[in-house]
C-alpha cells in the first residue's frame, strides 16, 4: 500500500491561517466511535482543519463513508478535510507522512500506538492526545513485562483520556504521571442515531419481505466460528416461530461468499442483501436469512429487528459496541467475551436490557423467550435504551480537555 510509505497521499499543504489536528483511528470499529468527536469539533470549531487516518482498508472505506461522501444532517460540508492512511511505523514513514501533514496536533483514538510515530511526534514537539482509551487486563500484563519501556513509550504522550476509573488506574500501574491521565467516559455513549423514521423502517420491511407477523433476528458484526453457531439456532427457531427471519451482518463483509455457500449447502434459503436492490424484486418465497454484504448498513437495520445479538463475543475477539442496538430500544444478546466492552456490556446485563448467552443452547433459549413474550420484548429494550440515553457526555468532557491543553 504505497499510501502508508508516504507515497500518493493526497494530502494538500496546510493553510497558514488554520490549525490542523490530525485525528486518527485504527479501523472499523474505531472509525465509527470518533464520529461523534469529529461531529462535535465540526461544529464548535469552524476554522479548524481535520485530517482523518485509518490503518486498514475497511476503516478508510468506513472514513470515506462517514466524513466524506455521508453528509451529517444539517450540514453542507463534509466533516474532514482530508482522509489517508495511516503511516507504517519506520522512521522514513513516519517522517514523510507527518511532513506531508504537518499536524498542530494528533489525537488517537482508543488504540493503534507506535513507538516510531510517538518518538517523531515528541521530537517535534506535536502534541499527541489519546481518547477514549481502554487498556484490557492482557494488554496491562503485556506492558507490565517491559515495565520501564512502557512507562517511557506512554509517558511520551500529552494527555490519556480513560473510559473508567478501571482504565485510568490501568493505565497509572504502568508508572505514567497521574496529572496526565483523566476518566471522560465513553464516547460511544455520544454516537449519533441513525434517523430511522416509520417511512423508513417500513420500506426496509417491504424491501426484505416482512410482514407484521415476521420475527426478525439481527446478528450483527459476526466472526468466523459464530455463523455455523447462528445457522444451528436459526434451525432451532424456526421450528418455534415459522415466521422467522435472521439478517445475518459479519464484520468482514467479503467473507459473505463463503457464509452463503455454507448455509446454503446447510438447506438455509439465505440470500446477500445486494441482490434485493434490483428493481420490483418480488419474493416467491421469502429468504430464511438475508446477508449483509455492505459496509455501514447494519446500524439501520437494528431498527427494524425484535432482538439483537452481538457478534465476536462467542469467539475470542473482545465483541462489538452492544449501543447500536439499545439506541432503538433493543434486546441485546451476546457472548462470553465482550472484553472490548466491558462496562457497557456490564450495564446492560445490571439494568436489564441485556442477557449473556454463552452457548448456542442458551442463544436459542433466550432468544425464544424474548421472542415469544412482547412484554419481556418491550421491557428489555427500555432497559437497553435507557443505559444508552444516561450515559452521554464524554465527547464534551473531551473537547474541554483539549482546549485546556490548547488543542482546539
Amino acid at each position: 500500500m504505497l499510501s502508508r510509505f508516504g507515497f500518493r497521499t493526497g494530502f494538500n499543504p496546510k493553510q497558514a491561517e488554520k490549525k490542523r489536528v490530525w485525528i486518527h483511528a485504527l479501523s472499523v470499529g474505531e472509525v465509527i466511535s470518533a464520529v461523534p468527536f469529529v461531529n462535535a469539533l465540526k461544529d464548535q470549531f469552524k476554522d479548524l482543519a481535520i485530517v482523518f487516518t485509518a490503518s486498514t482498508k475497511t476503516g478508510f472505506d468506513m472514513a470515506d463513508q462517514l466524513f466524506l461522501k455521508k453528509i451529517s444532517q444539517n450540514k453542507d460540508t463534509a466533516l474532514v478535510d482530508q482522509l489517508g492512511y495511516f503511516p507504517f511505523d519506520l522512521g522514513y514513514c513516519v517522517k514523510k507522512i507527518s511532513r506531508q501533514i504537518e499536524p498542530d496536533a494528533v489525537v488517537l483514538v482508543e488504540t493503534d500506538l507506535w513507538p516510531n510515530f510517538l518518538y517523531e511526534m515528541e521530537k517535534k514537539e506535536i502534541p499527541v492526545v489519546l481518547i477514549n482509551a481502554r487498556l484490557s487486563k492482557r494488554s496491562l500484563n503485556g506492558y507490565l513485562v517491559f515495565k520501564r519501556f512502557s512507562s517511557l513509550f506512554f509517558s511520551s504522550l500529552t494527555g490519556i483520556m480513560a473510559q473508567t476509573p478501571l482504565d485510568e488506574e490501568r493505565f497509572q500501574r504502568l508508572g505514567i504521571d497521574k496529572s496526565k491521565i483523566s476518566v471522560v467516559g465513553n464516547i460511544k455513549f455520544d454516537q449519533p442515531v441513525a434517523d430511522m423514521n416509520q417511512s423508513r423502517i417500513d420500506s426496509i420491511r417491504d424491501r426484505f419481505g416482512i410482514q407484521n407477523q415476521t420475527k426478525v433476528f439481527v446478528a450483527g458484526s459476526t466472526h468466523e466460528g459464530e455463523e455455523k453457531i447462528l445457522c444451528e439456532v436459526y434451525k432451532r427457531m424456526k421450528k418455534n416461530f415459522s415466521e422467522f427471519l435472521m439478517i445475518l451482518a459479519p464484520r468482514n463483509p467479503q467473507r459473505c461468499p463463503s457464509i452463503l455457500s455454507y448455509l446454503l449447502s446447510n438447506n438455509v434459503h439465505a440470500v446477500s442483501m445486494s441482490t434485493l436492490d434490483g428493481p420490483n424484486i418480488k419474493f416467491n418465497r421469502r429468504p430464511d436469512v438475508i446477508l449483509v454484504d455492505k459496509m455501514g448498513e447494519l446500524c439501520r437495520l437494528y431498527a427494524i429487528c425484535d432482538a439483537a445479538f452481538i457478534g465476536g463475543s462467542m469467539v475470542r475477539q473482545g465483541g462489538h459496541n452492544p449501543l447500536e442496538p439499545a439506541a432503538f430500544s433493543k434486546p441485546v444478546l451476546f457472548g462470553s467475551d465482550m472484553s472490548d466492552f466491558l462496562l457497557i456490556s456490564r450495564m446492560l446485563l445490571d439494568h436489564g436490557g441485556g442477557k449473556k448467552v454463552e452457548s448456542e443452547q442458551k442463544l436459542t433459549k433466550e432468544l425464544k423467550t424474548i421472542l415469544g413474550s412482547r412484554q419481556i420484548q418491550q421491557h428489555m429494550g427500555i432497559r437497553s435504551f435507557e443505559v444508552f440515553s444516561k450515559n452521554c457526555g464524554a465527547v464534551q468532557r473531551i473537547i474541554k480537555n483539549l482546549e485546556h491543553l490548547h488543542i482546539v
